[in-house]
């Protein structure tokens, strides 16, 4: 008899908590879970009865590539309502043994992490950066096969100069504004065996460590001109009107053939012999003069008659060189 009454007050249990499972469905109560999915800097809400991450993932039409990932947000290790599942993409890296590199991607936190998962089998000492290192986008893997060991060194970083040009200062005449200081970089080499007890080194990479500081340098550029010879100092500037020229059959005041880059000027005011810059004629010396030239008025050769029409006459301004 207490057989039965213990079976019966069994059955009435089961009966019951089949009946509070039931109640949601015969009530038209929704069992889903609403889910928020982190992907691609977007957020998207579904709502689910789907219970393992990757297939909500895939419901949600989010397509994951070899090395992405997920995680889920929160203490909780279930898909439960208001469930956060974050996407991981994959990072880019490289992993070099011996000779060979192949191109990677994980979305692990830490170099030891993404080589446990491509299979690739280590020791913490033959692995640079280090297993626990985090890995970022577009490192480099160095692991080290049986008799290879790391070699670090440093080497220094030559000082950059840039130089300011000063139109205070005299043309040829440099003013050091900051000193500038050399930077410092780590040399990373591989260092291998040989059987006959030698040892063979290998540069394996190069990372600055200490960025070099500009050496910063005035350049004085007052007094002179632009030409296509670069920067000429002169030592004073005329403002003139000049007139072109072409030959006349006779020779210079001097006694030269004319040749383009002669000017007639009044040697009172340019001596014979002195050498210009002239801008859209050109380096020039005066070599020539005439009754016409009067002040600051010149000819200016041309070996070519129609280059001598196309110049006509205008203002110009002559800087008379200092070298």
């Amino acid at each position: 008899m207490a057989k039965n009454i213990c079976r019966l007050h069994l059955q009435c249990l089961l009966s019951a908590v089949l009946l509070i499972m039931m109640v949601p469905f015969l009530l038209g109560f929704d069992v889903s879970s609403e889910v928020t999915i982190l992907c691609d800097g977007q957020k998207k809400v579904i709502n689910t009865n789907e219970l393992k991450p990757a297939k909500i993932l895939t419901s949600a039409g989010v397509v994951l590539e070899q090395g992405d990932g997920w995680r889920l947000q929160g203490k909780s290790k279930r898909i439960q309502d208001g469930s956060v599942i974050e996407v991981l993409r994959g990072k880019p890296f490289k992993v070099i043994i011996g000779e060979e590199t192949k191109e990677y991607k994980s979305y692990r936190e830490t170099v030891g992490e993404a080589l446990k998962d491509l299979k690739i089998r280590f020791k913490e000492e033959q692995v640079y950066p280090g297993a626990a290192t985090p890995l970022v986008a577009n490192m480099e893997v160095y692991v080290l096969r049986e008799g290879e060991e790391l070699h670090f060194a440093e080497s220094s970083l030559e000082v950059p100069v840039k130089y300011e040009e000063d139109y205070n200062l005299n043309f040829g005449t440099e003013n050091i504004i900051h000193p500038g200081k050399e930077g410092t970089e780590k040399v990373i080499s591989k260092r291998m065996k040989n059987s006959d007890g030698t040892y063979v080194m290998t540069e394996l990479t190069r990372h600055t460590v200490v960025e070099p500081e500009t050496k910063i340098i005035r350049k004085g550029m007052a007094m002179s001109v632009y030409t296509p010879d670069g920067y000429k100092r002169y030592k004073r500037k005329i403002d003139a009107h000049a007139s072109a020229y072409v030959a006349t059959g006779n020779r210079t005041a001097i006694g030269l053939v004319p040749y383009e880059g002669i000017v007639a000027v009044d040697p009172r005011f340019i001596p014979m012999y002195t050498k210009m810059y002239i801008p859209g004629y050109g380096f020039a010396m005066a070599g020539d003069t005439g009754g016409d030239m009067l002040g600051h008025r010149v000819d200016l050769f041309f070996n070519d008659y129609h280059r001598a029409i196309q110049w006509g006459r205008r203002d110009v301004e002559i800087y008379i060189l200092a070298e």
